[in-house]
């Protein structure tokens, strides 16, 4: 997004214009939430705690994280944050441990005050965690800083954030904002300065702040820490420790043979990821980057891939850039988008990811839906099949005019869009079916993540990851018809309330001279 963006009175032009076609379910329309009354401040990002409370957290964009609990908007904010927020700066993301429940910590993605020291031209881009109070709708004011990105300038900051399966946090970064990338950042994939060279990376040496990271979605596990960083950590001074540790999937993960790019990326090619999703049910990724001048577009990633280079800046969607031929190839290896939107014939500007829909409405679900924040439509698309080369999309009539923020889910997984001018809407029909809880029943020795009871449509399915403590292995796991990949345990389509039971045993190696680790 550019800045003039946040900024929509031209909108309901655009929404007028809109052709729309039929949707299923053909009842389905959006709902003020939680009232019709309720304001916020440029809502950013809509989120659940995961922890069976039912409580419903939005960033205000400028400010603070607000909850609404039982239909209602808590007066105290959750937490009160004083981010730069000129151009498209902020408070950018939001994410829950996995085992909030028990351990009460989370995480926030911001734009840092303009009082801190920078390592770039402009404000870093930081991520923090932060604990639950003894309060449980107020939280600690101070956090620790996980990561600290330089950054610069003042838009193309990104900044949404979600855990996935394997527990791993992701956040996405955009490339910097300044327009075309003219310091080819999205396609470095390690440190270099800003020399307005994008043939070059790793172009570390000269006067100026060095930048990495930018154009990006970086994954951590923000879990475990390391004693002594190596080389290829750009977020952290080698020999030094680190507050995490990389995902060993990451692309460039091993520093002997990856030592001089940056092991905190998942994937890249980005120009501004502004909001993606990861899906609740499959884990696969689905992100919408915002364009240039011409095209935006919707990228997908698999949930067993990464390392996915999605072509900014060769490729704007699916054309060159710049120039605008079609039939852009991008870098070798490189995944071109599932969707591509025209600013002159689809009137859009700025594409705002959304979700996979996984919750209540049965003609609903595994259906994925998007929207621009220039025309606030809503568009859904209805077989989002991953070896489709490009998906087709519709688009949801008689939706009020807005400026499409954010999308975001609950813990039941209703769905929810936010207005940038300070509406937030629930996706509703009467065409909803029941919904399942299935609860995670770890024996001792060992955890299970989500650590809580999840809410499962029928039919639909869920992963637990399994962990053993150290000097443990896994032993059984059961119930709810459990499949196991890895560590991952995936119910069966279910079709009534089960329990996840795990056990774990002494780990055989640790304790084969008959030491039985009690």
């Amino acid at each position: 997004m550019q800045a003039s963006r946040w900024i929509g009175s031209f909108l309901a032009a655009f929404a007028a214009c809109a052709a729309h076609a039929a949707i299923t379910p053909a009842d389905l329309h959006l709902e003020r939430w939680p009232t019709s009354a309720t304001t916020f401040s440029q809502p950013i990002a809509i989120r659940h705690a995961n922890d069976g409370s039912g409580r419903v957290f939005v960033i205000e964009r400028c400010s603070a994280i607000r909850i609404v609990k039982n239909g209602a908007l808590l007066a105290t904010p959750f937490l009160s944050l004083t981010p730069s927020c000129g151009g498209e700066q902020g408070i950018l993301g939001l994410a829950f441990d996995p085992d909030y429940a028990n351990n009460g910590t989370f995480y926030v993605t911001y734009t840092a005050p303009s009082t801190d020291p920078r390592l770039g031209a402009t404000a870093d881009q930081v991520l923090a965690r932060y604990t639950v109070s003894a309060n449980p709708d107020v939280a600690n004011p101070t956090g620790t800083v996980i990561l600290r990105v330089p950054d610069i300038a003042n838009n193309h900051n990104g900044g949404d954030l979600h855990f996935d399966a394997q527990g791993y946090i992701n956040w996405s970064m955009g490339d910097g904002g300044v327009q075309g990338d003219p310091n080819g950042f999205a396609q470095c994939t390690g440190r270099k300065k800003a020399d307005n060279t994008p043939g070059t990376c790793h172009t570390t040496t000269g006067s100026g702040p060095t930048y990495y990271l930018l154009g990006k979605i970086i994954r951590l596990d923000v879990h475990h820490s390391t004693a002594s960083a190596p080389a290829n950590f750009c977020g952290a001074t080698a020999g030094q420790a680190a507050p995490y540790a990389i995902p060993p999937g990451n692309p460039f993960a091993d520093a002997a043979q990856y030592p001089n790019e940056c092991a905190e990326i998942f994937n890249w090619g980005f120009r501004n990821p502004f909001r993606f999703s990861i899906d609740r049910q499959t884990g696969d990724m689905l992100i919408g980057d915002v364009g240039q001048n011409k095209y935006e577009e919707i990228d997908f990633q698999p949930a067993a891939s990464a390392g996915q280079n999605f072509q900014w800046n060769a490729c704007e969607g699916l054309h060159t850039y710049p120039g605008g031929a079609s039939g852009c190839s991008g870098p070798s290896g490189s995944v071109p988008p599932k969707i591509e939107m025209s600013h002159s014939g689809d009137g859009v500007c700025a594409i705002v990811g959304g979700n996979v829909y996984r919750g209540p409405i049965i003609p609903l679900r595994g259906q994925y839906l998007f929207s621009d924040y220039c025309t606030g439509v809503i568009y859904v698309v209805a077989n989002p099949d991953p070896p489709l080369a490009m998906w087709t999309r519709e688009t949801l009539a008689g939706t009020p005019s807005m400026s499409a923020y954010a999308f975001g889910e609950d813990d039941e997984g209703n769905l929810y869009v936010a207005d940038g001018g300070g509406k937030v809407y629930r996706f509703a029909s009467a065409q909803t079916g029941t919904m399942f809880t299935v609860t995670p029943a770890p024996g001792p020795h060992g955890s299970m993540t989500p650590s809580t009871p999840q809410t499962v449509p029928e039919n639909g399915t869920i992963g637990f990851t399994v962990t053993p403590d150290p000097n443990y292995a896994i032993d059984t796991v059961g119930g709810c018809g459990v499949t196991l990949t890895g560590s991952t345990y995936t119910t069966a389509p279910v079709t009534a309330d089960c329990t996840v039971a795990a056990t774990f045993k002494p780990d055989d190696i640790i304790f084969a001279d008959g030491f039985d680790g009690a």
